[in-house]
């Protein structure tokens, strides 16, 4: 038996080791502390390492009180007699004017928040439009958390004459490094190889498995249940009780219920604390419109649309819960979700469902195959079965049945394309990809 009791921490810490434990530079700010305790805490839970914890609170505790007392800013430094001057607070600039003293680059360094300040000596020896080359590149080698530019997005590079005076300016966006922390933690949101290729990789995977015929009979069970939960995320978010069971059947009480109402108000709750408390947008968000739609699906609907949506949630589920699942390989849940390896199996799993409904659906517009009639026990004929409810009860005709799941599936497949497009444009990876590339050949 053991404790999880975090409470317990060391009487004191010198300020120098806290900064040290938690792997920060000395002008990291106090969102930088808070990210860095919550990435070793949970990198530590993971590893089933808990003794550490205790460490890594009273560090945050330390650094946090420091920063609330401490002046905004600090004078700057003098020059020092290298011709290699650093006007920050943090000694770790040091090591950026070191590579570029490496490379024949005499340079002035000043980081004031967003803005780095560079100065380097233009002796001539070289174009401004090559010198400007040389250092972009050189700045894309370097650490940013150990150059003290962690919170830099701006670059101002001027020209120095021998009386250090500005001959030219050029400023640009910091160049973003070319191998990060993150790019070699596969659990980290912001890793670059699983953002740009592994992704669509795991989507290319979904859609063998539904080429190979075997697999796609061994993985109907997934198709199965996908299905039964589009029915029941309906039920529930309209009120009513639903069990969902693998093998073909959800059966759903047809009056609402205030416990399952505030059950899962509660957990929208928690989800949305939750996101708070670690600055997450994506479970807040998702919290907040899981609430409204909750609302208005239980005290806003009638019985005959309740039981209309209720038919149309399964093939509907089998779209928008896969992308759901699918998209959500972007954002990172609160911590105790654990959902930094689970997503890699949901994409396989939830885009093998998806890209079979899509093709399915793409087929029988195409008149290659036929609508699916019936139930899974009852046959075609089988009243019960969704496609004849919402033909028979509901009065849908064939071609609207098929319109409404072809533009459903339309609009998951933007929603998909534009995420990742998203995090692709907002990475930049149109610039480093062709190095990432020639790192995976080699």
């Amino acid at each position: 038996m053991f404790s999880l009791n975090e409470s317990a921490k060391p009487a004191s810490l010198p300020l120098a080791e806290c900064y040290q434990i938690l792997q920060l530079h000395a002008n990291a700010t106090a969102e930088a502390v808070d990210e860095a305790y919550f990435r070793l805490r949970a990198q530590d839970i993971r590893q089933g390492d808990r003794k550490h914890l205790p460490e890594l609170k009273t560090a945050r505790a330390t650094i946090k009180a420091h920063l609330q007392t401490v002046a905004p800013s600090a004078p700057a430094k003098q020059a020092n007699p290298t011709n290699a001057h650093v006007e920050n607070d943090s000694i770790a600039t040091e090591a950026l004017v070191d590579t570029l003293k490496q490379h024949n680059i005499v340079a002035k360094i000043s980081v004031r928040g967003p803005n780095l300040n560079l100065g380097v000596l233009d002796n001539n020896a070289t174009t401004h439009s090559r010198l400007v080359a040389k250092v972009k590149h050189l700045l894309s080698e370097v650490d940013p958390d150990k150059c003290g530019l962690a919170e830099v997005k701006t670059v101002h590079l001027y020209g120095l004459n021998q009386q250090n005076k500005a001959k030219w300016k050029k400023s640009f966006p910091l160049p973003q490094p070319q191998v990060t922390a993150d790019d070699t933690d596969l659990y980290s949101f912001n890793n670059r190889y699983s953002n740009t290729i592994i992704f669509p990789g795991l989507l290319l995977v979904s859609a063998v498995l539904n080429l190979i015929g075997a697999f796609k009979l061994l993985l109907l069970g997934i198709d199965i249940w996908i299905h039964e939960f589009g029915h029941a995320t309906v039920a529930w978010l309209s009120g009513r009780k639903a069990t969902p069971l693998p093998f073909g059947w959800t059966n759903v009480e047809p009056d609402k219920s205030l416990f399952v109402y505030f059950g899962l108000l509660t957990l929208f709750g928690v989800l949305f604390w939750s996101g708070y408390k670690e600055k997450r947008r994506w479970p807040m968000g998702l919290a907040i419109a899981l609430t409204i739609i909750q609302f208005f699906m239980t005290w806003g609907l009638s019985a005959d649309i309740f039981d209309m949506l209720l038919s149309f949630g399964g093939i509907g589920g089998e779209f928008y819960l896969s992308t759901l699942l699918i998209v959500s390989f972007y954002f990172p849940l609160p911590e105790y979700w654990r959902w930094d390896f689970f997503r890699y199996p949901a994409v396989v799993f939830a885009g093998f469902t998806f890209l079979g409904s899509l093709w399915h659906w793409r087929k029988i517009d195409r008149g290659l195959e036929a609508i699916p009639w019936g139930s899974l026990f009852g046959g075609a004929d089988h009243i019960g079965g969704d496609m004849n409810q919402l033909s028979i009860v509901y009065g849908w005709s064939d071609q609207r049945i098929i319109d409404t799941y072809n533009g459903i599936g339309s609009v998951c497949v933007i929603a998909i394309l534009s995420v990742y497009l998203y995090f692709f444009i907002k990475q930049r990876s149109y610039r480093w990809l062709p190095t990432i590339w020639q790192n995976l050949l080699q």
